[in-house]
């Protein structure tokens, strides 16, 4: 099954129409990987589909998240961004509050957040995407200071 096949049965199976402006934004996101804002999906799906519009765009990202198939990032001041949800690979970020740099966190350590929280609290965390803020090595240095 090629990667447009999959995605449109996931569009299908969360009771989305499969519309050429749904399937070539989740494309885009799925083939760009990473974390894109609406703007940087917009340029790339236009090219594969011109009459599009940045409005459509935003329409269809808040549809896909709210489907769950694809995940935010927000950090700050920054516009927030998006990218595909993996079930089977939950994701976390440390977002700094001060430099809004992003560090990425290792899946393992996301894991081992959900069950013992769990464990503690009996609360089960929605982790496809955990973002965490707090302050960078570097600006926590710079605080102190």
């Amino acid at each position: 099954m090629s990667c447009g096949e999959r995605l449109a049965a996931e569009l299908r199976k969360n009771n989305f129409r499969v519309t050429p402006q749904r399937a070539v934004i989740l494309e885009t996101i799925a083939h760009k990987g990473g974390h894109l804002s609406a703007q940087e999906v917009y340029i790339e799906a236009r090219e594969r589909l011109p009459g599009l519009n940045i409005a459509t765009v935003y329409r269809t990202l808040d549809s896909l998240h709210s489907a769950g198939l694809i995940d935010l990032l927000s950090s700050g001041s920054k516009p927030v961004h998006f990218s595909l949800r993996n079930p089977s690979n939950p994701h976390g970020h440390l977002v700094c509050r001060k430099c809004e740099r992003i560090f990425e966190i290792n899946p393992a350590f996301v894991n081992r957040i959900v069950r013992e929280v769990k464990q503690e609290t009996g609360f089960v965390i929605d982790a496809h995407h955990l973002t965490l803020t707090g302050l960078c090595e570097m600006c926590a240095v710079d605080d102190l200071r």
